[in-house]
């Protein structure tokens, strides 16, 4: 199966937004094989290709039902220190327009397809630089004031403009993860450059997480949700892995998350099914 990373330009409301869409895969040698940038869900879809992959999109893939601030998902991020967007279907109908991500996944098909969260991937890497996979973990305690102390490199465009000075930083933790040699070249000049290199960098950290799902020993990484109510997937090691378990059935023995015990169980670190 094969590796792919989207960053899904949410703009559902314009022919041709300035942002782009981007495509991006990792071979199973770990390096990069491209990223293509498309305009359209069409253009999705064949920069996606034919043969089976695990697709990792930055978008809302499955929104429940009903009007709660934020999906059970989020409600467990939210306990280990993961920003993630809350979403609902009004919420993303008046912010972006509508769920572009539930049409392109839809349209998927043949492909498994799951969200992912490009800054949780860079700060999972910039953590992994001082603490490997491996090494045995350090508890909960410690983790979460040093993980606090974590930040990816603000890259992702404000107000419609990129942010210069935060590309190279971005691109640099990423090359501790694949081998970016095939990093695109622009193909469009000033901000709108710097406007495609940040979803690059969106598409390739997607497709890091698959790419670790799929080669990764199995505490590398992490699926915390169910398809219907929400689910995400993202590099982890033993000390996120851990806290996710703790977090997980605290909620649930509280109530307020709503995920099924064996379920949210089973989507923390290694799983055999999907």
């Amino acid at each position: 199966m094969r590796a792919v990373g989207i960053h899904l330009n949410p703009e559902m409301g314009r022919d041709d937004p300035p942002g782009r869409s981007a495509v991006a895969e990792i071979t199973p040698q770990g390096a990069l094989l491209g990223v293509q940038m498309c305009r359209s869900d069409e253009e999705i879809g064949a920069a996606v290709g034919e043969s089976a992959a695990l697709v990792v999109i930055d978008a809302p893939i499955a929104i429940p039902d009903g009007t709660g601030g934020r999906r059970d998902v989020e409600q467990v991020l939210a306990w280990l220190d993961i920003p993630a967007f809350p979403v609902t279907r009004a919420r993303m109908e008046k912010v972006h327009g509508g769920a572009r991500g539930l049409i392109v996944a839809a349209a998927l098909r043949g492909h498994t397809t799951v969200e992912g969260i490009p800054d949780q991937v860079l700060r999972q890497l910039l953590w992994e630089r001082e603490q490997p996979i491996g090494l045995p973990p350090i508890g909960l305690a410690e983790y979460r004031a040093r993980w606090l102390g974590v930040r990816a490199p603000a890259f992702r465009p404000r107000g419609g403009r990129a942010r210069h000075d935060g590309l190279a930083p971005a691109r640099d933790v990423l090359a501790d993860a694949v081998d970016l040699a095939a990093w695109p070249v622009p193909e469009r000049t000033g901000d709108l450059a710097a406007l495609d290199e940040a979803a690059a960098i969106d598409a390739v950290a997607c497709a890091v997480t698959a790419y670790r799902c799929l080669h990764g020993a199995g505490d590398s990484w992490a699926r915390i949700g169910t398809p219907d109510g929400g689910r995400v997937l993202i590099p982890a090691g033993p000390d996120l892995i851990d806290r996710a378990v703790v977090n997980i059935a605290r909620l649930a023995d509280e109530g307020t998350i709503t995920m099924p015990r064996e379920v949210a169980g089973g989507a923390v670190g290694p799983a055999h099914s999907w």
